[in-house]
């Protein structure tokens, strides 16, 4: 038996080598996509915001459809894995989701920057009395409200205020508590005395009249609505408890809508509410008191006191003036708040990780997709993010688009100078706390009286210096400059001024704008403080903002995505494009805009990630390599066209001179940056390039590989990878001295060697599954 097994030694020998020769070239050359070794939480299906990651993009694609007809319909398909998030309004459906279909469906519940009320038209005598407002406030018991029309604070609370004290708890007045609980609560008897002090009404024998009629209103509520509806009824009865007529009225939102906003203003009550504030409080402040919001209501006072908050030099400053606003309009009274709402989202769970979860506090959605991919897996998949059709966008590119489920989409292809951490997401913090994504970093010189570059004045104001990142990439191939900074800025016409602003190629007529509402007024003087500006390099840009506000600065760095390539847009004048179904969706964000999976007819809008964007996370790529062991990177770069004719992105295979150098990303001992100098890529085939990458003398430790192209004109593109470079570990056998004597006690060299390799075969599958299991 001995001779027959070793009679096979010297075959089993080589076949084992050769399997290990095959093992250890599978860990070379197989790519391992953001295993778990590298990136922390990686097939967690639910995130917390301090574990959710700026880097993107994660997931293959995200398609946008707009093809159910109802909420109730998409939670069909949620359950059932047809679509992979969607907005829930039916209680009983979200608490099946939370019970039945826990192991499918996560449904995330967040208090959301966003309140719906009861709106009075001020161009009535009846419904413009303060003592009106005051009868009604004093009729509603916010506790009925939020547990019969808000189903026991699912959907929302009623806080009667103009702040929310839940999610703006900074900036809260508890002063207008005080006031509300003294003269606005639920008291039946205050709403009779109430409404006896309005002109024209008269309390006879327990029946009312107006101007000598029998008193009756019209409540206006949205239809297909139940908690609307709800509301509706339960207005109703309070009405019936002191003997008045309140006739209900549905109506489809759009018509509601421009009741309520458009002169003449022929309403009694209506209901609407306003979503996405944000949490700059004094930005949206003016919502209360701009006439074409409230029925007609103006107060010069209190726009006088937001207008101070705005530029106050410090936060505690703004604040402070913002309680007394909240005062003023709690005295006022032009809406009465019915509800601080909630947003609840569901997502699908199956085959889906790194969900990040809002639960206390969000602008928009509880439950936001920045992270979310496959488990196991990046950049594959399509997740499917639906809307009701009834909020299908009129149009979907970035100058014209006001619509939230435009800029869903829009917010996918384009960057902004900085953003807040997800952690502060309702918060306003310094700017220092701010995230860079396309700016490196900024310096603040405040308190600044000087002139700016075009001689207007700055008067204790700011200097805000930004500097962006060299890695910034249009798709087309055309660089990130200030100079896109800066024309984004005042295409949008930022500061809101009139007259006229010409850059190269382009003239543009602000006044001509304004006066044919060709302005996208969600950002159309959204910084009024911004002065000038000026690019100083063509990678810094300087802001003069007369104000030193804390809230001013962070508006300038975070308010909108760099979305307008100047060499694409200094020759198309906006109005051109205002009614435009798209504009050239040359973008420079995680993702790009899918020609061939986008249609309005289809109800669908797709993007794909783009593998150069600057922020990407490199150690979605990570392979491992031992030191010494040459490592062939290869990689492809295109740059996108957009065809005017057909709406769509043409690509071309970039050529000119690559190189690839590598960065130290996580090395043991050494500072984040450059590690080797560039090596120049051979062209494989046009847009296709590779190197190999020295890895002898590299210390243990992960590192970026950073590849760039650079083309005639000036264009170039960027790609990404990572490599875990491990040290090269050498087993020898233990030296054992034996005494010499005339028979041989050693065993053939043959099972030795054989003994060595089946220990390191079996270290090597060890090792091979651990990597498998990190794919």
């Amino acid at each position: 038996m001995n001779n027959s097994i070793n009679s096979n030694l010297p075959k089993l020998g080589i076949f084992l080598i050769l399997f290990i020769v095959f093992i250890i070239s599978m860990e070379v050359t197989t790519p391992i996509l953001a295993s778990s070794y590298a990136i922390s939480n990686f097939n967690t299906p639910i995130l917390t915001p301090s574990q959710a990651r700026i880097s993107e993009p994660w997931v293959g694609k995200i398609t946008f459809i707009f093809s159910y007809t109802s909420h109730s319909a998409e939670y069909s398909a949620l359950i059932a894995g047809k679509i992979d998030f969607a907005t829930l309004d039916h209680v009983s459906e979200i608490k099946q989701a939370i019970t039945m279909y826990n192991k499918t469906v996560f449904v995330g519940i967040a208090p959301v920057e966003s309140f719906g009320q009861l709106v009075f038209s001020f161009n009535q005598s009846l419904t413009s009395n303060l003592y009106f407002r005051y009868a009604v406030s004093s009729l509603i018991n916010t506790t009925e409200i939020t547990d019969v029309v808000n189903e026991n604070g699912i959907l929302g609370v009623d806080y009667p205020f103009f702040v929310s004290p839940k999610i703006y708890s900074e900036w809260f007045n508890p002063e207008v508590e005080t006031y509300y609980n003294q003269y606005e609560s639920y008291n039946i008897t205050r709403a009779i005395q109430y409404l006896e002090k309005v002109p024209g009404i008269t309390h006879v024998d327990g029946k009312w009249y107006y101007n000598g009629k029998p008193l009756t209103l019209t409540f206006i509520y949205g239809e297909d609505s139940t908690p609307q509806l709800k509301l509706a009824e339960v207005l109703q009865a309070q009405f019936e408890l002191i003997n008045i007529t309140l006739q209900i009225k549905a109506e489809p939102f759009g018509t509601l809508i421009e009741t309520a906003v458009t002169p003449p203003y022929s309403f009694n009550i209506t209901t609407f509410g306003w979503i996405s504030l944000g949490p700059l409080v004094p930005e949206w402040l003016t919502i209360y008191t701009s006439p074409e919001n409230v029925g007609g209501f103006s107060n010069s006072t209190i726009d006088s006191l937001i207008q101070q908050a705005e530029t106050a030099p410090s936060l505690s400053e703004s604040i402070n003036l913002v309680k007394q606003v909240e005062l003023d309009l709690q005295e006022q009274l032009p809406y009465i708040i019915i509800t601080w709402s909630n947003a609840i989202q569901g997502v699908y769970l199956p085959g889906w990780a790194n969900y990040i979860y809002l639960k206390d506090g969000t602008s928009v959605y509880s439950i936001n997709i920045a992270n979310v991919h496959p488990i196991n897996s990046t950049l594959t998949g399509d997740f499917i993010f639906s809307s009701v059709s009834g909020d299908l966008p009129r149009h979907v590119q970035p100058y014209a688009s006001e619509s939230l489920y435009a800029f869903n989409i829009l917010d996918c292809l384009y960057a902004p100078l900085a953003t807040t951490p997800y952690t502060d997401i309702t918060e306003v913090i310094p700017p220092s706390q701010l995230i860079p994504i396309l700016a490196s970093n900024w310096t603040i010189k405040s308190g600044v009286t000087t002139t700016a570059p075009n001689g207007e004045p700055i008067v204790n104001g700011t200097i805000l210096t930004v500097n962006l990142i060299h890695n910034a990439t249009w798709i087309n191939g055309e660089p990130v400059t200030a100079y896109d900074v800066n024309f984004t800025y005042w295409y949008y016409d930022i500061p809101g001024i009139s007259g006229t602003n010409s850059f190269d190629g382009i003239k543009l007529n602000y006044t001509c704008l304004i006066d044919n509402a060709e302005i996208n007024t969600d950002v159309f003087g959204s910084i009024p403080q911004l002065v000038d500006t000026q690019v100083t390099n063509p990678y810094q840009i300087v802001f003069y903002l007369n104000s030193s506000s804390v809230i001013t600065i962070d508006e300038t760095l975070t308010e909108i995505d760099i979305f307008f390539p100047a060499s694409v847009y200094s020759h198309i004048q906006p109005a051109t494009i205002w009614n435009d179904k798209f504009a050239p969706l040359i973008s420079n964000g995680p993702y790009m805009w899918n020609s061939s999976s986008s249609a309005f007819s289809d109800e669908a809008f797709t993007v794909t990630y783009n593998s150069h964007y600057a922020r990407i996370n490199p150690l979605i790529f990570l392979q491992n390599v031992k030191a010494g062991t040459p490592y062939n990177f290869t990689t492809t770069f295109t740059y996108y066209n957009w065809d005017n004719t057909t709406d769509t992105l043409v690509p071309t295979p970039a050529t000119g001179t690559a190189y690839v150098w590598l960065k130290a990303l996580d090395v043991p001992g050494v500072p984040y940056g450059n590690y080797t100098k560039p090596v120049k890529m051979t062209m494989i085939a046009p847009g296709e390039y590779s190197a190999m990458i020295n890895t002898t003398g590299l210390p243990a430790g992960i590192y970026e590989i950073v590849a760039k192209i650079i083309s005639p004109g000036g264009k170039e593109e960027y790609s990404y990878g990572s490599l875990n470079v491990t040290p090269v570990v050498t087993t020898h056998p233990p030296t054992t001295t034996t005494p010499v004597t005339t028979t041989s006690t050693h065993p053939s060299s043959t099972i030795l060697y054989v003994g060595i390799g089946v220990v390191v075969v079996i270290i090597v599958i060890v090792a091979a599954l651990v990597l498998l299991r990190r794919r």
